[in-house]
C-alpha cells in the first residue's frame, strides 16, 4: 500500500505519479527528469527559436518579449509520422518553471487529455486546449511526480521552509507551495517550521548566554 497524501484529490494523483515513475524506472525518493518521461510516452521537445526562426522580428519580439508569460509550453495536435508529438517550451523561461511545464504536458499525453478547443501558440501556430479538470489533473500529477509524497512528507515533517524544499527538489517555491495546500499539508507545514523556528531561537539564546558567561568569567 502506497504512502499517500492527506487529502482525496492528491490521492488520486499520486497514484498516477507513482505509474509514472515506475515507468521512468525511478527509485524511491529519486529526481524526476522530466526530459525522459516526454521521450518515454513520446513528446519531442523542438527548440522554440529553431522553431520560429522563419518568423518575422515583430512576431518573434511579441511571443518572446511583450508576451513572453502569456505561454509556458505547448503541444502540436498532430502526431509525427513516428507517433510522437511535438512539444515546444518557452525558453526564457527559468528552467524550474519549465520543469513543470514540461510534466504538464507529459501528463496530457499519458492520460489521453482530450483537447477541447484551439488556441495560437506561436502566430499561425494553434494548438488544442484542455478543460479545466484536465489541466488541473496535469498539473497535480506533474507535482507529485517532481515532488513524491514520501520523500516530500519526511522533508516537511522534519521543519524545512519551502525555500529549502525549493532547493532539495530542484522546483520552484511556488510549485512547493501548490504542494503543500493541495496534499492537505499547510497545517503539518507550519506546525513544523515553527517548531524549528523554536528551536532554533532556543538556541541561539543559549548561545549567546554562554558566551556572555565566558567574558564575564575572563
Amino acid at each position: 500500500m502506497p504512502f499517500l497524501p492527506f487529502s482525496e484529490r492528491a490521492k488520486s494523483w499520486e497514484r498516477i505519479a507513482l505509474e509514472l515513475r515506475r515507468l521512468a524506472q525511478l527509485r524511491n525518493g529519486e529526481g524526476a527528469d522530466p526530459e525522459i518521461l516526454a521521450d518515454k510516452v513520446g513528446l519531442y521537445l523542438v527548440d522554440a527559436h529553431w522553431a520560429m526562426e522563419d518568423f518575422s522580428a515583430a512576431d518573434c519580439e511579441h511571443l518572446m518579449v511583450t508576451k513572453c508569460e502569456a505561454w509556458s509550453g505547448g503541444v502540436l495536435p498532430k502526431a509525427l509520422p513516428n507517433g510522437k508529438y511535438i512539444c515546444i517550451l518557452n525558453p526564457n523561461h527559468l528552467r524550474r518553471r519549465n520543469r513543470i511545464t514540461l510534466m504538464e504536458e507529459v501528463v496530457h499525453i499519458y492520460r489521453s487529455h482530450i483537447p477541447t478547443g484551439l488556441r495560437e501558440f506561436l502566430p499561425g501556430l494553434r494548438v488544442r486546449d484542455y478543460d479545466k479538470n484536465q489541466e488541473a489533473e496535469a498539473y497535480g500529477v506533474g507535482a507529485a511526480v517532481l515532488l513524491p509524497w514520501s520523500q516530500f512528507f519526511g522533508e516537511i515533517n522534519a521543519g524545512k521552509s519551502v525555500y529549502e524544499l525549493s532547493e532539495a527538489f530542484d522546483v520552484t517555491e511556488a510549485l512547493i507551495e501548490y504542494r503543500i495546500k493541495v496534499t492537505g499539508a499547510t497545517n503539518l507545514y507550519r506546525n513544523r517550521v515553527a517548531r524549528v523556528g523554536a528551536k532554533r531561537e532556543a538556541m541561539s539564546v543559549s548561545a549567546s548566554e554562554d558566551s556572555l558567561s565566558e567574558r564575564e568569567l575572563g
